[in-house]
């Protein structure tokens, strides 16, 4: 058997193992395994204006200063961008859904998050996503925010990825900020499907890599 029909077997050998493994690749960190990131266990998002499903997705804080620190999350799966925001108590406690900014694979959209009866009432008030530039309701996009007297406001979103790009799939870091908030950029964990083909194909190149400088040495 030639050398090079070794390698290819010894690629494909690898391919297969390391698909049959998900695996995340987040920017400028190493390939980590899912087994690790546990990031394909997250429990699915339903926008119904109960947060139960935000309990195992990573937080932060978003803030100017500490005295005003607001709690957020984003979150995404193969059809659509979730986003989780807890006001401050009880220094900034009313919802603020203005200049929503998302960033795709570095192209910027900015949104409003305001509610469809035109005002917060107690309760749960559902909620449209406006696109800030034309102020155009965004198709599939909703949420609701959870109003009370005792504690800061909650709000859940979703905007479908198909309204950015054609090929959702393809998108690879999905980012939120908003200068209402505070200065903190939130970035999006979940399970896309192109961080797992790049991180796939640089292990498989690795691999085969390394065999190819073993034999040479060998020689």
């Amino acid at each position: 058997m030639t050398n090079k029909i070794k390698v290819v077997l010894i690629g494909t050998l690898l391919a297969v193992l390391l698909f049959s493994v998900p695996v995340l690749a987040e920017e400028g960190d190493e390939v980590i395994l899912l087994s690790d990131a546990k990031a394909s266990d997250y429990v699915e998002i339903v926008i119904d204006g109960y947060f139960s499903d935000w309990s195992d997705k990573p937080m932060s804080s978003i803030y100017y200063d500490s005295g005003t620190s607001h709690i957020g999350s984003l979150y995404r799966d193969e059809n659509y961008v979730y986003l989780y925001i807890q006001m401050s108590w009880p220094n900034y406690p009313g919802f603020n859904g203005y200049n929503y900014i998302f960033t795709l694979d570095g192209k910027t959209y900015t949104f409003d998050v305001v509610p469809v009866s035109g005002s917060i009432d107690i309760g749960l008030n559902a909620m449209k996503v406006m696109r800030v530039n034309g102020y155009q309701q965004v198709g599939g996009a909703n949420g609701y925010v959870s109003h009370s007297d005792d504690r800061g406001d909650r709000m859940e979103m979703r905007i479908p990825l198909d309204y950015f790009f054609k090929q959702p799939d393809k998108l690879v870091t999905i980012t939120f900020h908003s200068p209402n908030l505070g200065t903190q950029v939130l970035t999006a964990t979940g399970t896309p499907t192109m961080p797992i083909l790049i991180a796939g194909s640089g292990l498989v190149l690795a691999g085969t890599a390394l065999f190819v400088r073993k034999r040479k040495r060998t020689q």
